[in-house]
Parts: structure tokens; C-alpha cells; sequence
């Protein structure tokens, strides 16, 4: 009897070894995931205050907050095996990407891809690219209820640059997620913007 239980716990060994392997595995993949959401909610965090500092032009500090976000992203780097980085990270990462380009503009008078020390997915990069239009229209009412017509004209000019240069990147959702809706609001935004724009300079002209 004992022989045969031996024998039978021996054919079953490899089995077991092999499902202790994948629960392994998954206890890695369970806690990358904890982290990655930890992190990812920083970095999402730190980008929104960043955009509103802008807003409120306080540079420096919106300078500082986003120096902070590139120490996070480090950290989120470390999770990059795993398959699961990319559903987590593509979000808090376009919103990073988002609040880099919208100071560039607004700080340097500069339309620029930021350079990062980790990897940013490319669609990550597009989509956050294309949600500055949706800023700078808020920065641009800004200037408009205060007069500055001529930095609004200018701004103006960004925002067209960017919904042309991005029109012409025309993918499925499953390679560039929410891309194809975000060009269409980027029309609307220009040409609701420029139409704000005619308006105040009538208004003020008079």
C-alpha cells in the first residue's frame, strides 16, 4: 500500500512543482500590479497639479512637481517585464506627456516631444500630445477675459499645429487607444477657440 502511495505522490511531483512555478509567477505579476496602480496614481496626481499650476502660471512650480513625476517613473520603470505595465501605466504616462508639452509651450514658446529617462509608449505619447489642445483652449479664455488678445492669437497657432500634425495619424483604437475621438474634439476645440477669439476682438475693439 505504501509503495503505492509513494509511487503516486511520485507521478503527481512535476505537476505540483509546475503549479507552485506559476503561482510564483502570479504572486510576482499580483504585486507588480499593486505597485504599478500605486504609482500610476502619482503619477496621474502629480501631472494634474502640474497643469494647474501652469494654468495659474506658477512655472516654477509646475517645473518642480514635474521633476518630482520623472523620479516616479523611474520607479514605475522597474515593472516594465511584466505584461500587465502597459494597461496600467498608458494613461498616467499620456498625462505626463500631456503636462510636459503644455509647459513647453506655455513656458518656451516651444512645440517639443519630451525627452525621458524611461521608455514612453508611442500611443501614450499621441494621445497625450492631443490633449493639450483641450489646455490650451482653457488657457486661452484665460487670456481672452483678460484682454491678451495677442498671446491668444499666438497659442491659437499651437493648437492648429498640433491637431495637423496629428490628423494625419489615423490607426485603430487597438494600436493608438482613443486617438481617433481625440482629433475630432481637437477640431471642435480649434474652431470653437478661433471663433472665441474673433468674438473678443470685435468686443474689444468696439
Amino acid at each position: 500500500m505504501n509503495e503505492f502511495v509513494n509511487e503516486f505522490m511520485d507521478e503527481f511531483a512535476d505537476f505540483e512543482k509546475r503549479l507552485e512555478e506559476i503561482k510564483k509567477r502570479l504572486d510576482e505579476m499580483d504585486f507588480a500590479r499593486e505597485e504599478l496602480l500605486k504609482l500610476s496614481r502619482e503619477l496621474r496626481r502629480k501631472a494634474t497639479l502640474a497643469i494647474s499650476s501652469i494654468h495659474t502660471r506658477n512655472i516654477d512650480k509646475a517645473k518642480n512637481i514635474l521633476r518630482e513625476a520623472e523620479g516616479i517613473l523611474k520607479r514605475v520603470e522597474a515593472y516594465r517585464k511584466y505584461e500587465i505595465f502597459y494597461p496600467i501605466t498608458r494613461e498616467p504616462m499620456q498625462e505626463l506627456v500631456e503636462a510636459y508639452v503644455f509647459l513647453g509651450i506655455v513656458s518656451k514658446k516651444k512645440l517639443e516631444i519630451p525627452e525621458f529617462h524611461a521608455e514612453i509608449h508611442p500611443s501614450s505619447i499621441l494621445t497625450g500630445i492631443a490633449d493639450v489642445v483641450g489646455e490650451l483652449r482653457r488657457y486661452i479664455l484665460d487670456l481672452l477675459r483678460k484682454s491678451e488678445i495677442k498671446e491668444a492669437e499666438r497659442l491659437i497657432q499651437f493648437m492648429e499645429r498640433i491637431y495637423f500634425s496629428l490628423v494625419s495619424f489615423n490607426y485603430p483604437d487597438k494600436i493608438v487607444p482613443g486617438l481617433r475621438g481625440k482629433i475630432d474634439m481637437m477640431r471642435l476645440s480649434v474652431e470653437r477657440t478661433k471663433s472665441d477669439l474673433i468674438s473678443a476682438m470685435v468686443l474689444y475693439k468696439d
